[in-house]
Parts: structure tokens; sequence; C-alpha cells
């Protein structure tokens, strides 16, 4: 297991030297425990008189979570414990928590932190524990991002290649800008190594329009136009995204500018 000592840490863009806390242990025990990020659920199914069953597939259902220990020299007051709890727990959706740790590369986690427990010395409060829980069983490198910008605006044809050093051994589809250049027309991103999956906006004699911006959201299956106009119907409804690896692309049409962001997934708490 891994274990965390003495680390700065950031939660939701607030550092916590804001507050003195840095993460701590009060034991030899690892501070990281919980549910890993490596775990699997393999699913089968069983026939008649066949003593091997099939593999169907599998999931990795567990999400990552983990025992977060922190506190600092100082009594911790009733005002600043209201002012810690305010910024930690109970909040209204995920959060990004990075452990300020050289190993983890900047990566964090997108979690909530739950279960408080304030700990004491005697009759002062000094640290506090809490579980984290994350929104999938893995962390998430910084963004990653390729972008390029064109004056030759009437018939691109740019090739670039992306490596996937995610760890996790499924698809990842990233985030999209893109802005039409002087004529309108089809856009077309295709992953030539993904058997030639080819993403393309302004179809059925609907181009996109002269200096329009778009923005798609593979993962959740958005698209938003700078027209207001609904682009989706006019869209191969073949949703980009990236496999693990090296993915060659090619981005035609007349396009402006674009930008491809993404994050990959690593397994720190495997």
């Amino acid at each position: 297991m891994a274990s965390f000592y003495a680390y700065d840490f950031i939660f939701d863009s607030t550092p916590s030297q804001n507050f003195d806390l840095k993460i701590i242990s009060f034991d030899d025990g690892g501070l990281f425990s919980g549910t890993g990020s490596s775990d699997v659920n393999i699913i089968t199914q069983r026939v008649l008189r066949k003593s091997k069953p099939y593999y169907l597939g599998r999931t990795q259902e567990p999400v990552l979570q983990f025992t977060l220990t922190f506190g600092r020299r100082e009594v911790v007051t009733g005002y600043e414990r209201d002012k810690i709890a305010k910024w930690l727990f109970g909040r209204s959706g995920y959060k990004k928590l990075y452990i300020l740790q050289d190993d983890f590369g900047g990566a964090y986690f997108n979690c909530f932190l739950t279960n408080p427990q304030n700990l004491y010395i005697g009759s002062l409060n000094y640290a506090f524990e809490c579980t984290v829980i994350c929104d999938s069983p893995f962390a998430y490198s910084p963004t990653k991002t390729i972008s390029a910008s064109y004056t030759d605006l009437t018939n691109l044809e740019y090739r670039t290649t992306i490596y996937n050093d995610s760890s996790e051994d499924e698809y990842l589809y990233p985030k999209i800008w893109t802005k039409i250049g002087n004529s309108g027309s089809t856009v077309s991103f295709v992953n030539n190594t993904d058997d030639i999956n080819t993403s393309t906006w302004g179809l059925s004699g609907s181009p996109l329009s002269q200096n329009e911006e778009l923005y798609v959201n593979n993962n959740l299956q958005i698209i938003t136009s700078s027209t207001g106009l609904k682009r989706i119907s006019y869209f191969n409804k073949n949703w980009f995204r990236l496999l693990p690896g090296t993915n060659e692309l090619i981005i035609s049409g007349s396009v402006a500018w674009f930008k491809i962001e993404y994050d990959e997934r690593k397994k720190f708490g495997g």
C-alpha cells in the first residue's frame, strides 16, 4: 500500500497551507487503505452441460476509497474548525484533491471527503480524519492538450499523434473545441488507429457556418455551437475516442483552430 506522510494538499483549489494543515500519521500504518483501483468484476454466463463459463466481459466497479488523516502542531480553534469543515466537508459535488507528493506528477483525485472526525489530544483538537470517495477507480493526470491554428482555412488536412498513457484498458473520450474558417464546411476528426473511426459535423446539407465555434464533450455526448443551433442532428454520431497507446489523428475541413483535451486515468490506489 502507498502512504502519505507530512505532505501538503490542495482541495477545490484551496491549499492546506492556508490552515497550516499537513497529511500525517499517528502510527506505523499506511494512510492509504481501503478499496484499491485495480480490482474487477468478471461477468460470465454458465450454460447447461458446459463446465467452463463463457466470459462476457468485466467492469471496474469499485470506486477508489482511502482514509486521509491531516493536522497541525497548533491547536485548531472552534472558529478554524468551522472554516475547515466548510472548505472540505458536505460539498455539493465532486472536487479535485491534489496530494503534493513528487511521484504523483501533478495527478489528482476527483472526490468527496466523507465521514469527518475530529481527533483530540486531551480535550484539544489537533487533527482530522475522513474517508476519500472518488468518482471512479482512478486518479487523473494533469490535463493533456493538443492544439493548432491555421491561416489557410479552405482545405485543411492536419495530422498528429496522441499517446494515451492511461492505465485503463478502455476508450478515452476527450473534449474538442474548434472554430470554422472563412467558408462553411463539414469538419472531420479521424482516429486512423481506431479502424479509421471518423467524427464528422456539418452533414445532411447543413454545413457549419463561417467562424462558427463548436464545443464537443464526447464523454457526455454534448455538442454546443456558438450559433445556438442544434448541431447534433448533422453529426454522424461517431463520438471521438482514443485507444490506449498510440493514436494517429487526421483533422480535415475548413478549420481556423482546434483544441483536444483529455485526462489520463492512473491506478495510484492499486
